[in-house]
């Protein structure tokens, strides 16, 4: 253990602002430098590691892999509030950032050190744009940089600008740190007393050195060195002033802009300078996506904040691009070493972390007390019912008034931060603010105002929760960054009114010509594929297909962005159709197949084999008899989510079983909460992703076992039925469910059944539920025979061949090119490096999934959940057994219709059109079979697994 005096330190949370503040400090001040206290690695007593990335290390240094765990103790010599860092590279093999836990003397000092996150870096895996094949730029192929830095221990959200702080005594104290996620090499540990940043005049004061002359540097902000993030993406701006500016073409011209708003995200350049010396940024930036809104950049050189001002500096709103001096009028002035220095772009949202507290405070106090209430009403809403809640809750309107004048402070805050602009955030903040001033003016109204107060649109608790999101997204987008000496100012040349005009007059007329992207052709001998999604997808298909798959075999692939899905039916009509179309919803393959218009896939001989991918169940809904005409691409998941806090806190159990669920509802409901279900879910439609799991687990069909008759009469079918009604008529689960995830993130239904979509936006929409939530399997069916059954749907997109292609065996090598394991990861892999996590890729494809960079607990349950997916076979007239499904439950549920009653009635009309379409589809003639209809089970599909050769 070694003791050394650094002057690398950083800085305590200052009071928030836009303009530089000034500290009472002299500006002469000396700068005392902190205690570091520096522990090796080679102290730790695990075996040092030797490889190349080992190496690229000066000192000792170990490798962590996940769940391991060290410890060390630390002699402190002074009291003092002390910082921790540690020199670290996150090992090559670690898909996502590597995480830990750290406890000082056996706690945790605060909640953050349960969930400490460490970098983890990209790059460029080119120096240009790589060109489509229409000849405008496309993303490029982002690699991971492994590369050593001195990580300190943060928040979890990034959003204090500084490293947390621990108050130790002096003498020995022992560290534990335990990796959770990831793998990672680890250097020295650090210990320092906590240090501030100087302020601008005392950094000014501290260097004598020389402004620089005559010197100006740009750099394009779109091709930074390396990122710690990879949605801080290029993007392309049609902006004349911008460069590189094509009037056709579309260039990537820019950085960030809505894609690189999240705080912690930061791109690093190289900026080399001939002399030592004082030098100025300039940015030329545009913030057009938020109103009187100011977002701020947090700016170090080689590694350090310079000074406090650097910490967080303002961009205002900008209706055009502007070059932003960094300082203002008088920019400030920061030293750089002859050669290569490194200048880092940090997101924070910093400035706006007390107005985030607050909000955060606000709405656990808010749901505190609306929970109070209902404990006291039962969640009753009787206009004609008064309420003395202050006899019971004596000190309900200081409370209230508390509340409200904790967000009266920080809208002030916010004002003053933002310029006294009256900015949408702030709008909505004095909305929330009006809500509760209203019910502590006569808090015995709470009751019949809780839509006023924490339930509902328009609900204080709804107006903050909203608000939590805009204030820490801080959205810039960069075009250049100036680096000059102080006497070389950036003026970026004024376009000439006539010049701009007619570029927008060229555009306008080039407008008109047709959009290779939707061009439905292909070449002559190019393999035509259509896919129903977004251009991303369209670009980065192409991109992987020209990389790979054409120079593996020859075969040249064209893809279009299908303009329509309910134009395939037409486009086959036509005879205009692809060879093959990507991204087509779950119930169209078999629409087309049954009217001949797909290939049989199952014709291939390796096709048995190729499918071992797959969960059975998923190709059910594709088969006709013993053909298959279609491949599942992507897969959906329903499975329970919940919160841990609010379930922990009643002391209620993770349901398992649908018997444990309807156990916790009197206690749920008793709090206003409740349990969602999918039938809850969207409109009063109910289809076969909500209605058969029910089905399945009672141990129904949905057919006969000829599929010449609906399986709906039967026993098991009936109690089904019974059991979905009464979810919602007896046990009183909500009958919809607006929004789950809303309800969800409010705490209003705190546990409930949902989807992938559920999953992607508490991965990345809901920061402040991190640590908060889980998923667990869709709840378990008991049979009278002790069985339990838990199956559930989980069909998104299909892939499928037409029977007209003249390219068979290419359409068959291309798809499973396209459904491979390696293609599939490497496709979920690099949407999320070029585009985001909100781009994460849910291939049906169980080994790419299982690479997924999602939380490896998590995903154990989502696999082991797939082992139950059976979608629902289909036949002719299955829509109409569908929609009936869905008719029964309307009938019982709002209409009171006894179950056998509304059962009885609609199994006359499926059979009628089951009957009706076998006759038109060929396998009924004059109420007589002529032909047999098998119908599918996973234990059909099982066996053509094992029998593949």
């Amino acid at each position: 253990m070694t003791l050394l005096l650094s002057t690398s330190a950083c800085a305590p949370p200052p009071t928030q602002r836009t303009q530089p503040a000034k500290r009472s400090t002299p500006a002469t001040a000396a700068i005392t430098p902190p205690i570091v206290i520096e522990i090796s690695a080679a102290t730790l007593g695990l075996p040092p590691v030797q490889d190349e990335t080992a190496r690229e290390y000066a000192k000792a240094s170990v490798l962590l892999q996940r769940d391991s765990a060290l410890h060390f103790d630390v002699t402190i010599p002074r009291e003092a509030e002390y910082t921790f860092a540690f020199d670290m590279a996150a090992a090559p093999t670690s898909v996502g950032r590597p995480e830990g836990q750290m406890r000082v003397d056996g706690n945790f000092p605060r909640s953050d050190f349960q969930r400490v996150i460490f970098p983890i870096y990209f790059r460029n895996s080119t120096n240009t744009f790589p060109k489509d094949r229409y000849g405008n730029d496309a993303l490029i192929h982002q690699v991971r940089d492994v590369r050593w830095t001195k990580a300190e221990v943060r928040d979890v959200n990034f959003s204090e600008p500084y490293p947390l702080r621990v108050k130790l005594t002096a003498g020995t104290h022992r560290i534990d740190f335990t990796l959770t996620e990831g793998a990672l090499y680890l250097g020295s540990s650090y210990v320092a007393t906590f240090a501030p940043y100087p302020d601008y005049a005392q950094y000014l004061a501290a260097h004598t050195e020389p402004d620089a002359s005559g010197f100006l540097s740009t750099l394009e902000a779109e091709s930074p060195s390396y990122k710690n993030d990879t949605s801080a993406r290029p993007n392309n701006n049609r902006s004349v002033t911008v460069t590189p500016y094509d009037t056709y073409l579309m260039l990537m011209n820019t950085l960030g802009g809505d894609s690189w708003k999240n705080s912690g995200s930061t791109v690093y350049y190289t900026v080399n300078v001939p002399t030592d010396g004082m030098y100025a940024l300039t940015f030329r930036v545009l913030q057009n996506t938020r109103s009187n809104f100011t977002v701020f950049r947090r700016i170090t050189i080689n590694g350090k904040v310079p000074f406090e001002e650097f910490n967080a500096v303002p961009f205002g709103y900008t209706a055009d691009w502007a070059d932003v001096p960094l300082g203002g009028e008088t920019p400030y002035k920061v030293f750089l070493q002859q050669g290569a220095n490194e200048l880092g772009i940090e997101v924070t949202d910093s400035p706006y972390l007390p107005a985030i507290k607050t909000i955060q405070q606000a709405l656990l106090d808010i749901n505190t007390l609306a929970l109070e209430i209902r404990k006291l009403t039962g969640n009753q809403r009787d206009p004609y019912k008064e309420w003395v809640i202050s006899n019971y809750i004596p000190d309900i309107q200081e409370r209230l008034k508390t509340i409200a004048q904790h967000l009266i402070d920080d809208k002030d805050t916010l004002l003053s931060t933002n310029q006294g602009g009256s900015s949408a955030e702030v709008l909505t903040y004095q909305m929330a603010i009006d809500n509760v001033l209203f019910l502590a003016a006569d808090p015995d109204k709470i009751p019949i105002y809780m839509g006023r107060f924490s339930e509902g649109t328009g609900s204080a608790a709804q107006l903050l929760g909203s608000l939590l999101p805009l204030l820490q997204e801080q959205p810039l987008a960069i075009d250049k960054i100036y680096v000059h000496s102080p006497d070389s100012v950036p003026v970026t040349p004024g376009v000439p009114f006539t010049a701009s005009a007619v570029e927008d007059v060229k555009r306008f007329v080039h407008s008109f010509e047709p959009d290779p992207y939707q061009s439905l052709s292909a070449d002559e001998g190019e393999l035509e594929v259509w896919v129903n999604r977004a251009r991303q997808y369209v670009d980065l298909l192409q991109l992987m297909a020209d990389e790979s798959f054409t120079p593996q075999t020859g075969i040249r692939v064209k893809f279009s962005i299908m303009p329509d899905e309910s134009k395939l039916v037409l486009a086959n009509a036509a005879g205009i159709q692809p060879d093959v179309a990507l991204g087509v919803s779950t119930d169209r393959p078999y629409e087309l197949a049954i009217r001949n218009a797909l290939y049989d896939l199952r014709t291939f001989k390796d096709f048995d084999s190729f499918i071992h991918i797959y969960s059975p169940g998923a190709l059910l809904g594709y088969i006709i008899n013993d053909s298959v005409y279609a491949l599942p691409e992507t897969q959906d998941f329903w499975v329970t989510y919940y919160r841990k806090d609010i379930l922990d806190s009643l002391g209620i159990p993770v349901p398992h079983t649908w018997n444990e669920v309807i156990e916790i509802l009197p206690e749920l409901q008793r709090y206003g909460m409740n349990f969602n279900t999918a039938l809850s879910t969207g409109t009063g439609y109910k289809n076969y992703l909500a209605t058969a799991p029910y089905l399945f687990n009672f141990g129904a069909q949905l057919y006969s076992n000829d599929g010449f008759a609906t399986g709906l009469q039967s026993e098991n079918a009936i109690a089904a039925v019974k059991f979905m009604a009464d979810s919602f008529t007896i046990y009183g689960m909500p009958l919809t469910t607006a929004s789950f995830y809303e309800s969800f993130r409010y705490g209003t239904v705190p546990i409930g059944i949902s989807s992938f979509e559920t999953y992607v936006k508490l991965m990345t929409a809901a920061p402040e539920l991190g640590g908060l939530w889980n998923i667990d399997l869709y709840p378990a069916t008991v049979l009278p025979d002790g069985r339990q059954l838990r199956y559930a749907t989980g069909s998104a997109q299909t892939s499928i061949m037409f029977k007209n292609t003249d390219k068979p065996e290419e359409g068959w090598q291309f798809l499973k090119w396209w459904m491979s394991t390696e293609t599939q990861a490497e496709f979920q892999e690099r949407l999320m490096l070029n585009y985001g996590r909100e781009y994460l890729w849910s291939s049906a494809n169980l080994e790419a999934f299982s690479r997924l960079d999602i939380p490896r607990e998590h995903k154990a349950v989502i696999l082991e959940q797939w082992k139950w997916l059976q979608e629902p076979v289909r036949l002719p007239g299955s829509y109409m057994q569908e929609r009936e499904l869905s008719n029964v439950w309307n009938r019982i549920v709002f209409d009171g219709v006894n179950p056998r009653v509304a059962i009885d009635r609609s199994v006359i009309i499926i059979n009628r059109e089951i009957t009706r379409k076998m006759e038109e589809f060929g396998y009924l003639k004059d109420g007589q079979r002529v032909r047999d209809y098998k119908i599918p089970t996973i234990e059909t599909v099982t066996e053509w697994m094992k029998n593949a050769k």
